[in-house]
């Protein structure tokens, strides 16, 4: 065994916070670190205003433009190679052993997925707002399928925004706040692939996984996935500031990430669609909690 991390539990948030702003940018392995200045710096934007940090916002909007296309360019031109590379290392050394436990994941995991898209999310529309969860999932499956299809949540946006207004009554203003912001913040689909994944990474590196590190796990994928791009395969490629963060670091285990990035492309695209439909039943319960929910556009077929 490869044996158990050598993370404190406790350890791992407190390093969360940094002791150095300028050393975390210059680590490869304290991306929740950054995730943290940026929540912090984010609010302090907030509590300033917009007419005193209007430079600082158009600067951090374009760098994030500048940032989604350049993970577009490597992860579509170099991914194919560095997956090549690294399951060619990984079957050279453990042969086929990985094969069974990568299926069991990719089935796992899929399983998990449409259990959530299609049990749990219409069941937080009924207890949320109390309309009918069928209504919800007939006029929310073309998002469903143009997510999957295009595995960018961004991409996504301007098709979720048409119709949570116009075929949910959504009103327009809880929409434009309410998606965009979901977009980049709400990745339920993505925080559940990189549980699982890193499960799976665990026990193929011969990790014990005790309950304590599984609460751990399942924090750091929440506030890992906040800092997930809204751009195809980011997701798997966070999924590393996790095993960093719970020290699952080893050869074996990082053979096992090779794995992950290997199979994972349909795994992404469905969580593309888990994520966008989060972003519209928020938007739903939002404008039904405000009274800005037009429910006759809703039940209209």
């Amino acid at each position: 065994s490869s044996g158990s991390t050598s993370s404190n539990p406790l350890l791992v948030f407190l390093n969360i916070v940094p002791s150095n702003i300028a050393s975390v940018f210059s680590s490869n392995t304290e991306v929740l670190a950054i995730v943290f200045l940026a929540a912090a710096t984010g609010l302090c934007m907030n509590k300033l205003g917009f007419e005193k940090t209007t430079t600082m916002r158009r600067l951090l909007q374009e760098l994030n433009d500048i940032v989604t296309v350049f993970l577009n360019f490597v992860v579509t031109k170099f991914a194919p190679i560095a997956i090549f590379l690294l399951i060619s290392r990984t079957f050279a050394t453990y042969g086929i052993e990985y094969i069974r436990p990568a299926v069991v994941y990719m089935v796992l995991t899929v399983i998990l997925l449409l259990v959530y898209l299609f049990g749990a999310y219409p069941l937080m529309v009924f207890i949320g707002t109390r309309l009918n969860p069928k209504t919800f999932l007939r006029k929310i499956m073309g998002v469903i399928l143009f997510g999957f299809s295009t595995s960018s949540s961004a991409a996504t946006l301007p098709m979720n925004y048409e119709t949570c207004v116009k075929r949910m009554g959504v009103d327009k203003q809880v929409a434009s706040f309410v998606l965009p912001l979901g977009m980049t913040i709400n990745m339920d689909g993505t925080a559940i692939m990189q549980v699982v994944a890193t499960l799976f990474i665990a026990g193929a590196a011969g990790y014990d996984v005790s309950v304590g590190s599984l609460i751990v796990i399942a924090l750091l994928a929440l506030v890992a996935s906040v800092g997930t791009p809204a751009a195809p395969g980011a997701g798997a490629v966070i999924l590393f500031t996790i095993l960093s963060g719970v020290g699952f670091t080893s050869d074996a285990a990082l053979m096992a990430y090779s794995l992950i990035l290997a199979i994972n492309r349909p795994i992404e695209m469905l969580v593309t669609s888990l994520n966008c439909v989060g972003d519209s039943v928020a938007s739903l319960y939002v404008a039904k909690s405000e009274k800005l929910l037009k429910e006759d556009v809703y039940n209209a077929k």
